[in-house]
């Protein structure tokens, strides 16, 4: 007995309408919980996340608005990804891996961050740009700036991410030592844009080094830097390394978050990027105590999920929490 085929459903006229009906509904809904979200009994973004039950762990607009600026070292599992706001002004340094693209797109919704003046590329592994071309989509990013890709074997995702860019218009740049830009009254600083020849053999080695900076107080991001370029980035600027907060390298491996740094950079605290129950052990215990030589207070995404640090232009900073009863911020005990 032969079958015969259905013939493949065409879309109707009241079906196509239904459709742009439900997506001009759609806008407009977005539209009202973006500017009344929160007032007049109108849910939030973030309420919108919880009720649907998207996991979210990261900031409010209220946090990102305590002191001068802000630094929020975001738990992406075995990854980093980490936010720097100053007055209105926000860069994201890499996007962490892909299984947390969505939600990181969603704490930065839930933050009331739409628009981003830099995305910064530290070097092109997966648990760095994996949930890149999900922020490029999702956000609005005036700057993309990344390590030098010339060397670097290409790979699915970062083709993913590069074509994003360009679909999205964004203005592309590669970066170079000494580089500087403004970010708020703030300025970010590539110290090193990886060393010669890394890309080829050792994309750790490749990374970029960055250093936020507002009045008396700095912050160091070195990406997944192994001890060969810390020794390098040390050479090069010696105390102009030195920082209030740093993140520590390569999620706290002992390859990295070497003496030659630490005791130039003398950070207060050290937030580390690590995914809980992690297959590499990291943080490192040797780090560890590394970083309790040098007195650096530790904290960790593993342990404490996202970490949000508020900052004043004197280099005053604490770690803000969020009590689940009043939604007050509060400097963590």
């Amino acid at each position: 007995m032969t079958r015969r085929k259905r013939a493949a459903r065409r879309p109707t006229a009241v079906g196509i309408i239904l459709c742009l009906v439900c997506g001009v509904l759609l806008a407009v809904a977005s539209f009202v919980i973006e500017a009344h979200g929160g007032l007049h009994g109108l849910p939030s973004w973030a309420q919108l996340y919880e009720w649907f039950g998207v996991p979210l762990d990261g900031p409010d607009a209220d946090m990102l608005a305590q002191g001068d600026a802000t630094v929020t070292v975001f738990d992406v599992g075995q990854g980093d990804s980490v936010l720097i706001g100053c007055e209105g002004a926000y860069c994201l340094i890499d996007a962490g891996t892909p299984d947390a693209a969505d939600s990181l797109v969603a704490a930065l919704h839930a933050a009331g961050v739409r628009r981003l003046d830099y995305l910064v590329m530290t070097h092109p592994h997966a648990d760095h740009i994996g949930g890149m071309a999900a922020v490029l989509q999702g956000l609005v990013v005036d700057t993309l700036l990344l390590p030098d890709l010339s060397a670097t074997e290409s790979t699915a995702q970062l083709e993913e991410v590069l074509g994003q860019a360009e679909l999205a218009g964004v203005d592309t740049v590669t970066a170079e030592t000494g580089q500087e830009y403004a970010l708020g009254s703030g300025r970010l600083t590539v110290l090193l844009a990886g060393l010669p020849g890394a890309a080829a053999e050792d994309l750790n080695n490749a990374s970029l080094c960055l250093r936020f900076t507002l009045g008396q107080f700095a912050f160091l991001d070195t990406g997944d830097a192994e001890e060969p370029e810390e020794e390098a980035l040390a050479a090069r600027w010696g105390a102009g390394v030195r920082c209030t907060l740093f993140k520590a390298g390569h999620h706290g491996s002992s390859t990295s978050n070497s003496d030659a740094l630490l005791a130039l950079a003398r950070p207060q605290a050290a937030a580390v990027s690590c995914g809980l129950d992690n297959d590499y052990g990291h943080p490192h215990a040797e780090v560890l105590d590394r970083f309790a030589a040098y007195g650096i207070e530790v904290f960790r995404t593993d342990e404490q999920g996202t970490l949000t640090f508020s900052a004043a232009a004197d280099g005053s900073w604490q770690l803000l929490e969020k009590t689940a009863e009043s939604e007050e911020l509060a400097p963590a005990a």
